[in-house]
């Protein structure tokens, strides 16, 4: 039996096929920001953006004159996630997966930049939220991943704060999230050279989810 080191899952295109058009998203926050004079960045550089960078860009420039441009993206944003959780998918055997985990003793959550209403719905949709002994969300945290505030947060709430966690995740957000918390992070399809161009160096790659069961995630 491994000791119970805490396992930190995303949820989108890791536990579930998303719908969601992050891509589309970028675009038309960039194109509020550059409408409300908020950035004179590239779109390329402003494209490589984390999501929750970009609304800090909003904030910023609300703070600074008094408007609404962060307000105004968080409901572009809600829109499209809305839009892109309807009749998703598991991945892999990912229910299957959890409750092995879970069996071994490892704590089990998911950490995610959705909204919390928009995650449940998924999640409960897919049958995987019983496996997850916590759900962190978008309103649970001050700073969004890239950040490590959600896996703080998620070890917080399962007493595991100082223990050893893994964090299993699709994209750099969620390797510089794990890198800012002191986490190990494990890479789900994604290749370590295109992290590494982000700053994001991987413990572990992985392909398919059972792939976690043959790991020694004890320490």
């Amino acid at each position: 039996m491994p000791t119970a080191s805490a396992l930190i899952f995303d949820m989108d295109n890791t536990l579930i096929g998303s719908r969601i058009d992050f891509l589309a998203i970028r675009r038309a926050l960039i194109a509020l920001l550059r409408s409300a004079g908020a950035t004179d960045a590239t779109d390329e550089a402003l494209t490589r953006r984390a999501i929750p960078e970009l609304v800090t860009c909003g904030t910023d420039h609300d703070r600074a004159h008094g408007t609404a441009t962060a307000e105004e993206m968080w409901r572009i944003i809600d829109a499209y996630e809305r839009a892109g959780l309807v009749e998703v998918d598991v991945l892999d055997d990912a229910p299957a997966v959890l409750r092995a985990l879970g069996a071994r003793g490892h704590p089990v959550a998911i950490l995610t930049n959705n909204s919390r209403a928009a995650a449940l719905e998924a999640l409960r949709a897919t049958r995987l939220l019983e496996y997850a002994q916590t759900l962190v969300a978008r309103g649970d945290v001050t700073t969004l991943k890239p950040a490590g505030d959600g896996v703080r947060e998620v070890l917080r709430r399962l007493g595991s704060a100082g223990a050893r966690a893994y964090v299993i995740g699709d994209s750099w957000i969620d390797g510089a999230a794990a890198a800012d918390a002191g986490a190990r992070f494990i890479a789900y399809r994604r290749p370590a050279e295109e992290l590494r161009q982000r700053g994001v160096t991987p413990w572990r790659t992985v392909q398919h989810l059972r792939e976690l069961l043959e790991l020694d995630l004890s320490g």
